[in-house]
């Protein structure tokens, strides 16, 4: 399994686009000084918490893979498939995950591309 990316800083959901099928996760510049966004592009498939304290991001394995197409009857490409936290219970089948560490307000559209939707 590999860690993808790692924080303890608290995140939320902040926006999910069905048509774009693109999902924005937001630690506020409020809490922590500089808000990071993370975005996962090309979303087929989601499973997740409205909010993490703390937050790690693993590329699932074979495995994983297995045991959430076995449970919930959808087809899983390993490559695609990133975990959220512990285990297999919150999950985004996408494209590779990007994040940016800035100064931006949380009123302000993410530096990693403007979603539909946003000011």
């Amino acid at each position: 399994m590999v860690e993808v990316y790692e924080s303890d800083r608290r995140f939320k959901v902040w926006q999910y686009t069905v048509s774009h099928r693109r999902l924005l996760l937001r630690s506020s510049r409020e809490e922590y000084g500089t808000r990071i966004d993370i975005l996962f592009a090309g979303v087929e498939h989601l499973c997740i918490k409205r909010t993490y304290d703390g937050l790690v991001i693993r590329q699932g394995t074979e495995e994983d893979a297995r045991r959430i197409s076995e449970a919930l009857d959808i087809e899983v490409d390993v490559q695609s498939l990133y975990l959220l936290g512990q285990g297999i219970s919150s999950f985004v089948i996408s494209g590779r995950p990007q994040w940016r560490e800035d100064d931006g307000y949380n009123d302000a559209p993410s530096r990693l591309g403007r979603l539909p939707g946003t000011p």
